[in-house]
């Protein structure tokens, strides 16, 4: 009677034990269902903002041309693959191509939070995998890339989908997971180069820790190598032409110890445009900062009293995780440290991002109970500031599409447009353009432009000028001397954004 009671009790053990798991399971699925809905909800203001910077060069590579027009131009402007490019030719042709071509990136980034909860599930917990997910559908970073018509959102996703399936295929050895780990990986380096900063390390960690399955590595990473080599000849051309910008970055951002930490902190919870004493703020920031490090402390602590200073885990895919984190980082300083050479800015680390947040879901879970869930909520709450200041209209997209609709609610066909902008920038400079719905002459304020202003006096019309809103340029860009008494100010319209743009209209008297 005994041992029949006890079978009966440990019959009922296991099916509460069973019963706890399927609620568990149920309820996290519906918190990362609630996550991704967060995100979409967060990214879509965005999402709708004028295209800014180099979004512009994306959108004249693919808007109004044919296929082989648009890979035609990434092989001879861009230095990025063509996978992005194709994806926003594709989206851009079912309707307002201003807003289409960033879908790539939205419908990417929001697919990241559940990708990230089930990686982290996988490698580090399931609190690891939610804490994950909740920061980066509320990250400004990952709002913000998540939302513009380049590649990184993109590259993100892809290469957060490679790590999980590559973990799967070395525990469970089929066939599917293999190939969706080579079909991962050689979108994501279609998709943008700075994929092989967690290609390679992840590649050569699953070799070293999982010799067991090396043929099946060696073949999915064949297939990739084979799937890349049509790009070849275009990646050298695409090499060829990337010295410029690493020299221009190396001016306008060098890399120094104080940038490489504000620049890593940035992508974690910051805005690419605005400082981290704005976004996500100085005492979110110290928050966020004092309650990882001293985690991390703990952490090294509680380590070194149980088994002191010995070799860690390398083959536990937490390793590779905190590895993937810190590659990227490292690998894009250490290239920058070359001379008149810099490419140390923070959306060449979106690769990394994802698994820095996961790391931290870790150390953030890491004491277990009420004490995690309340340093969790606490961190995510600083994260939730930030994300409730990114969406402020300071923090918008420059209002490029504002200006174009003041010019054409104010003035005729054909308005004569004085630009600052205009075009010494290439494409981002055509932004007011580009939001044009009828013609306009578009002029850049410079000796060698026509008389725009004389004929205006000749015709009666109008003219505007768009500059940015600092007072220096607004005294500069004005009727000159010679018509200074000639015409008047009638309106003028500022624009929202963490660049600003006053649009003026001047009339003859």
């Amino acid at each position: 009677m005994a041992a029949g009671s006890t079978t009966l009790n440990d019959s009922s053990l296991r099916t509460r034990a069973a019963a706890r798991r399927v609620a568990s399971d149920r309820t996290s699925t519906l918190a990362v269902a609630g996550l991704t809905l967060l995100a979409l909800a967060v990214r879509w203001p965005y999402f709708h903002q004028s295209l800014f910077g180099d979004e512009l060069f994306l959108y004249l590579d693919v808007h109004g041309r044919s296929l082989g027009q648009v890979l035609s131009a990434v092989h001879d402007t861009e230095k990025t693959p063509p996978l992005g490019f194709l994806l926003a030719w594709l989206f851009a042709r079912g309707g307002d191509a201003t807003v289409l071509v960033r879908l790539p990136s939205l419908v990417a980034s929001v697919a990241t939070v559940p990708l990230l909860y089930l990686l982290g599930r996988r490698a580090l917990g399931r609190g690891a995998g939610l804490v994950a997910a909740a920061w980066f559908a509320l990250s400004p970073f990952a709002i913000f890339y998540g939302s513009e018509a380049r590649a990184y959102a993109l590259v993100a996703a892809l290469v957060v989908l490679s790590t999980l399936a590559l973990l799967s295929a070395l525990e469970e050895r089929r066939v599917r997971w293999w190939a969706l780990y080579a079909l991962a990986a050689a979108a994501a380096l279609y998709t943008h180069y700075i994929a092989a900063l967690v290609l390679l390390p992840q590649g050569a960690w699953a070799l070293w820790t999982h010799r067991d399955s090396a043929r099946e590595q060696l073949l999915a990473a064949g297939a990739v190598l084979l799937a890349l080599a049509p790009w070849l000849p275009s990646f050298l051309v695409q090499a060829r032409h990337s010295g410029g910008e690493a020299r221009r970055l190396a001016l306008l951002a060098p890399l120094t110890l104080s940038s490489f930490f504000k620049t890593s902190a940035l992508a974690v919870v910051g805005h690419p445009f605005a400082p981290l004493r704005d976004v996500p703020g100085r005492a979110p920031l110290v928050a966020i900062v004092a309650v990882l490090a001293g985690l991390a402390l703990a952490v090294a602590y509680q380590s070194w009293r149980d088994v002191g200073w010995t070799k860690p885990n390398l083959a536990a895919p937490g390793t590779l995780l905190v590895l993937l984190a810190l590659v990227p980082l490292l690998a894009i300083a250490l290239y920058s440290l070359r001379p008149h050479t810099s490419f140390f800015v923070s959306r060449n680390l979106s690769v990394a991002v994802p698994y820095a947040l996961l790391s931290f879901g870790w150390l953030l879970t890491y004491p277990r109970g009420r004490i995690a869930a309340a340093l969790a909520v606490a961190v995510l709450a600083c994260v939730g500031i930030g994300t409730v200041r990114a969406l402020s209209v300071n923090r918008q997209r420059p209002d490029a599409r504002g200006v174009a609709h003041f010019i054409e609610k104010h003035g005729p066909s054909g308005a004569a447009v004085v630009d600052v902008e205009y075009p010494f920038t290439g494409p981002p400079s055509q932004a007011v353009r580009v939001y044009a719905s009828r013609p306009s002459r578009i002029y850049a304020p410079s000796p060698s432009s026509p008389d725009v202003w004389g004929a205006a006096v000749r015709t009666g019309e109008p003219v505007f000028v768009v500059t940015r809103r600092i007072g220096a340029l607004m005294r500069l860009f004005v009727p000159p001397s010679q018509y200074a008494s000639r015409f008047r100010l009638v309106a003028s319209h500022t624009t929202s954004g963490f660049i600003q743009y006053v649009v003026r209209e001047y009339a003859p008297r």
